[in-house]
């Protein structure tokens, strides 16, 4: 006898497990997990009819959602498995009609949070961003995950009417790091050494159960080197330094930056990193599969039997989202850079 496969999402409000009251009016629902860039988030549609969660059931703004993933008899066993979702705050109720319906929003980065909604002035001396970053995060009582070789010096930084995520996500991005915040968690991370990681799943074609999927190529926006110059009024010397990949893409376009370097190392870092975040675009994938626990975002996977879009992929976006047509993950990838 083949048993039904069973897939739900366990929501818990504000301590309140309040799964089997969604149950009767839940139309879908879908959570979004970011590599960067952008919170985590969570939506909850419901069916409406009698106006009960615009009205009575309405639920508070900056109320504390936690939910979690359960799958069973998802296997040859009876077993169930699960993926938690975390601490998210609800970020938005929208009301539509018709159909009578409610979604709930809720996002990994809390707007009431002094993390996001609070601008700030203040300064540090002789630093490393690792530093500035700890202190924003025990200050606003999230813990930071620093997951970075280097860590960028500084004379002095300021911070002037700024919020803290800007503040720091303004650092990352002229250090060229990455930055997520997920479950009261602050994450600095390069996403370099993410793509050297091993290959977590093989997705091939002829043999993996694909729903759909999609890929493409362009030339538009990447160069095959990138070029740095710097004028230093004080030494009264010009600086310029050019970094070419290996592998470079097929044009000729030059990318130019005019900015400080102290050392040719800090100069070749900074080229790497700004030709990177040109070229990461190039080559993108989408792909939407059977429901799978077991992908992130940051995670590498390898596409097989799909001609010259084969190779190693990071995964930059990863969706569950369960409706009456079932419970499925759509993956958003962008291919594997080499020697830069």
């Amino acid at each position: 006898m083949t048993i039904a496969r069973q897939a739900w999402l366990e929501v818990k409000y504000e301590g309140t497990d309040i799964t089997e009251d969604l149950k009767p009016y839940l139309k879908n629902w879908s959570f979004t997990d970011n590599l960067s860039g952008q919170a985590d988030d969570l939506q909850i549609t419901l069916a409406d009819k009698n106006q009960l969660w615009q009205d009575a059931w309405f639920p508070d703004e900056g109320a504390k959602i936690t939910a979690t993933i359960y799958r069973k008899n998802w296997h040859d066993d009876d077993q169930t498995d699960s993926l938690p979702l975390g601490s998210m705050e609800i970020d938005s109720i929208d009301v539509n009609y018709p159909p009578s319906e409610v979604t709930i929003q809720a996002l990994s980065v809390p707007q009431s949070s002094a993390l996001k909604g609070e601008n700030k002035n203040r300064a540090w001396e002789k630093t490393k961003l690792s530093v500035v970053a700890n202190d924003i995060a025990t200050n606003v009582g999230v813990s930071l995950y620093y997951d970075v070789d280097d860590d960028p010096e500084y004379d002095r930084i300021e911070q002037t009417e700024q919020t803290d995520l800007s503040f720091i996500r303004k650092l990352c991005d002229d250090a060229g790091l990455a930055l997520k915040v997920s479950d009261s968690q602050l994450v600095i991370f390069d996403e370099y050494n993410y793509e050297q990681a091993d290959s977590v799943l093989t997705i091939n074609r002829l043999t993996f159960p694909i729903k759909k999927y999609k890929g493409r190529a362009t030339l538009n926006d990447t160069y095959k080197a990138c070029r740095i110059s710097y004028h230093s009024p004080k030494g009264r010397k010009n600086y310029d330094y050019t970094f070419t990949p290996s592998n470079p893409p097929n044009t000729s376009r030059v990318l130019v930056l005019r900015e400080q370097f102290d050392s040719l190392a800090e100069a070749e870092r900074k080229a790497k990193k700004a030709l990177r975040e040109k070229n990461s675009q190039a080559w993108q994938f989408s792909l939407t599969i059977m429901a799978n626990l077991n992908l992130s975002a940051s995670n590498v996977v390898t596409l097989k039997n799909f001609g010259k879009f084969d190779g190693n992929w990071l995964i930059t976006k990863v969706t569950h989202s369960q409706s009456a047509s079932g419970y499925e993950t759509s993956l958003e990838l962008r291919l594997c850079l080499e020697g830069y």
